[in-house]
C-alpha cells in the first residue's frame, strides 16, 4: 500500500539510498535536504524536496505531519550531531502528536554496543557505548517513547557503510585516488561489521513493511575482514599501497573517533534476515573490492571547473 513517507538527510549517503528506495516502491516520498541545491537530485529520483534545517522545524514540520511515516536518516557529525538529533526527536514527538504519523524508522549505530561480548554483538548485547556515541543510546530510548503517542517505532544500527563514493571506505578509494596510499588505522588487526549502501535501503524499506514495533535490527552483511584485508583489498583495486597510522598518533589526532576506528567488533544480522526477510546481495567487500572501486569512479562528483 502506497504511503505518504517523510525521510530526514534525504541527499545524505543513507538517506539518499532509502529516499530512493521508497520511492521506487510507489510510495510518496519526501526528502529534507538542507541544500536547496540539491532540490533537483531528489527530484530526478522521485523524491519530492523538503528545503530546511533540523534545528528549525518551522518550514517544514507541516509536511512531516501530513505524513503517515518517518524515516530519520540525518546526521551531522560537525555541527553537534546529538543536539540536532534531538530535534528531531522533538519534531517526531510533535508530528506523533499534532499530526498523522504512526509509524518511525530511527537510525542508531553499532557503536552503542562498544566492545561487545568478547567483540561480538547481537541485538541481545547489553549496550555499553563507546564515548563519541554514548548519545546515541539514549536517544534510541528517546524515540521508542512515542509509543505512549500510538507511534509504531522502529531502530535500525547499519555497520559501516560502503559503497557510491562517499563513506569512510569510499574515503579510502579517494585517498588511493589521489595518493597511491591506503592509510588504515592501528595496527589493522580489528574487525569491522560492513554494509552495503544498497542493502541497508532494502533493509529500511522491509523494516517499514514488516518491522514488529519496538524492535531493534542490526544490519550487517556477516563478513568477518579485518581492517587490513580491507585496506589491502583497496589497495590491489586501485595500485597502491597500504599505510598503518599507529593506534597513539591516530588517537591523540581524533579522540574518541580514533576509539571507534580502532574498535574490534562484528554483529549478527540474524534478527533482521529472520523478521524482516532481508538478504543482503552484496557480501563481502574484499570480493568485490574491484568493482566498487570502478563504482567509486563513477560515482565521484565531477570536479568543479
Amino acid at each position: 500500500m502506497s504511503e505518504r513517507i517523510f525521510v530526514t538527510g534525504a541527499t545524505g549517503y543513507i538517506g539518499g539510498a532509502v529516499a530512493a528506495r521508497l520511492a521506487r516502491k510507489g510510495h510518496k516520498v519526501y526528502g529534507l535536504t538542507r541544500h536547496r541545491d540539491r532540490t533537483a537530485s531528489l527530484e530526478a529520483i522521485g523524491v519530492v524536496p523538503v528545503v530546511g534545517d533540523l534545528v528549525d522545524d518551522r518550514e517544514w514540520c507541516g509536511v512531516l505531519q501530513n505524513c503517515d511515516a518517518a524515516v530519520h536518516t540525518a546526521f551531522d557529525g560537525e555541527n553537534g550531531a546529538a543536539d540536532l538529533d534531538h530535534a528531531a526527536l522533538e519534531a517526531l514527538r510533535v508530528a506523533s502528536l499534532d499530526g498523522r504519523v504512526r509509524r518511525v524508522l530511527y537510525t542508531s549505530d553499532l557503536c552503542v554496543h562498544g566492545h561487545g561480548r568478547e567483540g561480538h554483538a547481537d541485538e541481545q548485547t547489553p549496550l555499553v557505548p563507546l564515548a563519541l556515541m554514548q548519545w546515541r543510546a539514549a536517544h534510541e530510548e528517546i524515540a521508542l517513547d512515542l509509543a505512549a503517542h500510538e507511534v509504531d517505532v522502529i531502530v535500525l544500527r547499519p555497520a559501516l557503510v560502503y559503497g557510491e563514493h562517499r563513506g569512510i571506505l569510499g574515503g579510502w578509494f579517494a585517498e588511493a585516488h589521489d595518493t597511491h596510499t591506503v592509510t588504515y588505522p592501528g595496527d589493522g588487526a580489528q574487525h569491522w561489521s560492513l554494509v552495503h549502501r544498497d542493502d541497508v535501503a532494502d533493509a529500511y524499506a522491509l523494516a517499514l513493511e514488516h518491522g514488529a514495533a519496538g524492535e531493534r535490527y542490526l544490519l550487517a552483511d556477516e563478513s568477518r575482514h579485518t581492517v587490513k584485508e580491507l585496506a589491502e583489498a583497496v589497495a590491489s583495486a586501485t595500485r597502491s599501497k597500504t599505510v598503518p597510522w599507529p593506534a597513539v598518533d591516530l588517537v591523540r589526532t581524533h579522540g574518541p573517533l580514533g576509539e571507534v576506528l580502532l574498535n574490534d567488533l562484528t554483529v549478527s544480522s540474524a534478527k533482521a534476515r529472520r523478521e524482516l526477510g532481508w538478504v543482503p546481495r552484496h557480501l563481502s567487500f574484499v570480493a568485490e573490492a574491484d568493482d566498487l572501486w570502478r563504482d567509486w569512479q563513477g560515482a565521484k562528483p565531477a570536479p568543479v571547473r
